[in-house]
């Protein structure tokens, strides 16, 4: 109401019509504002979402790759245990000397050694000796290395409980000799049945991933059988998982945003908690058990007790903060992790999550823009709604007061005036209305002054 107290025609409009322009940018900008933030928070879902898909297809695409690749390990593996006892057979077979040999036995588990006499192992009546050196040529072992270009291993049975004596192998330790002496024991270190010997004493061929020497290899563990059936030792071939460079390299060149990455870790057993594949390789081997967050949570034993728990082809999303020694404070970082359960590896896709902020960074820019935008065209349309309104108002307020100050002079006697006014709306009809009264008020006064001075002939109308 205090607007219609302001005594300017012109100044009512133009308060009056800027208000009006301010008022609906005011909602404009509100509308807009609450409707940009519902978009925003769908997109930021959307982009998360969009993340989270990609991570999850990294990683379930990088286990479909490891699982490719270990059903093609698996035929060369099985082609190679053919050659091997195919080799074996054509030589005569296994058999035993009477004589006996000392042997250094050490379990390739616990390193603890002790010595055992065993009969000499015979290939077609030729004793396999107790070669180390890697020049020395050693019987069926070999030969197979030679042809198939595969690691070979042969085993002399220990005692009734089943341990596993290398008696012959193309596999070469850390020392660069062949691994010859080391043993697999038939229980594990932690108490439980070693699936490889337990399997072989079945009578069955043991195919999986196994612990050789000092590495993990895709394997067959075929039984060696004496005339009677009796199970006296096992024929072993295999591939190095960690030495299929197509897969590693693979696994390695793959980026998930701007620094993320896959990663291998061990599930279970001696290299639980161990890199087997790092970013770039630069931390292979690394004991990562007992890593700890920003909020100083043990995330890896978490992250490889969930896997382990998975279905094949499973996978599950963790986030933790983390900060690198370059970082002034910690970042969010997230991880697809599944399990490859014939390799015992616990695969990971980890990225951290503010190198996909850029698109949400960009939606919110457009976003800030458009509200700024919604301002300035307020701004602009006030500014040239006052300056219309103000040039309307004048038009509309000019001839009123040019017939305010023609009232007031009649009011004050003075009848010789005139209204210059004209136009065909209400301004226009109210100054013809002002020219006939002003007229007939000049003609009432001019016959005032006739008769004042004696002329009685004047007709008044």
């Amino acid at each position: 109401m205090k607007i219609f107290q302001i005594r300017s025609i012109s100044a009512r409009f133009v308060v009056l019509g800027v208000g009006a322009v301010a008022t609906l940018t005011a909602v404009m900008m509100a509308v807009a504002a609450w409707q940009s933030s519902i978009f925003s928070a769908k997109a930021q879902k959307e982009v998360e979402r969009l993340v989270d898909s990609d991570a999850k297809h990294v990683v379930e695409t990088t286990y479909q790759m490891i699982a490719s690749q270990d059903a093609l390990l698996r035929q060369v593996v099985e082609h190679n245990l053919n050659v091997a006892e195919h080799i074996a057979k054509a030589a005569g077979g296994f058999s035993f000397a009477p004589e006996t040999v000392m042997w250094n036995a050490v379990n390739q588990f616990t390193k603890q050694a002790q010595t055992i006499s065993l009969p000499r192992m015979l290939v077609g009546g030729a004793w396999l000796g107790q070669h180390k050196d890697p020049s020395a040529t050693v019987l069926v072992v070999d030969k197979v290395r030679s042809l198939v270009g595969g690691t070979c291993t042969i085993f002399q049975r220990m005692n009734a409980q089943g341990d596993m004596l290398r008696v012959a192998t193309n596999v070469i330790g850390k020392d660069g000799r062949r691994a010859v002496g080391t043993y697999i024991p038939a229980v594990n270190p932690d108490g439980t049945p070693n699936p490889v010997v337990s399997t072989v004493l079945r009578g069955e061929t043991y195919r999986g991933v196994a612990y050789v020497v000092d590495a993990w290899y895709v394997t067959a563990y075929a039984p060696i059988r004496d005339t009677s059936g009796h199970v006296i030792g096992m024929l072993y071939t295999g591939v190095k998982t960690e030495s299929v460079d197509a897969v590693r390299k693979a696994i390695m060149g793959i980026r998930l945003g701007k620094d993320g990455y896959i990663f291998v870790i061990g599930g279970q057993g001696d290299h639980r908690g161990h890199y087997i594949i790092s970013k770039d390789g630069q931390r292979d081997g690394e004991n990562i058990w007992e890593a700890k967050d920003s909020n100083g949570r043990l995330f890896i034993q978490e992250m490889v007790k969930r896997a382990v728990q998975l279905k094949p082809g499973e996978s599950f999303k963790i986030r933790y903060p983390w900060k690198n020694k370059d970082d002034t404070e910690p970042r969010m970082k997230f991880a697809f992790v599944t399990y490859y359960a014939p390799w015992d590896w616990v695969i990971g896709s980890s990225a951290y999550e503010d190198d996909f902020g850029a698109a949400f960074q960009r939606l919110q820019a457009g976003r800030r823009q458009m509200l700024w935008t919604f301002l300035i065209v307020g701004l602009i349309a006030a500014a040239a709604s006052a300056a219309a309104l103000l040039r309307f108002g004048r038009s509309v307020a000019r001839p009123l007061n040019q017939m305010v100050q023609v009232a007031t002079s009649i009011a004050e006697g003075r009848l010789n005036q005139q209204v210059e006014h004209r136009s065909t709306d209400e301004t226009g009809i109210l100054a013809d209305a002002f020219r006939k009264m002003l007229a007939y008020m000049q003609e009432m006064a001019q016959t005032a002054r006739r008769m004042a001075k004696g002329d009685l002939t004047v007709t008044v109308t």
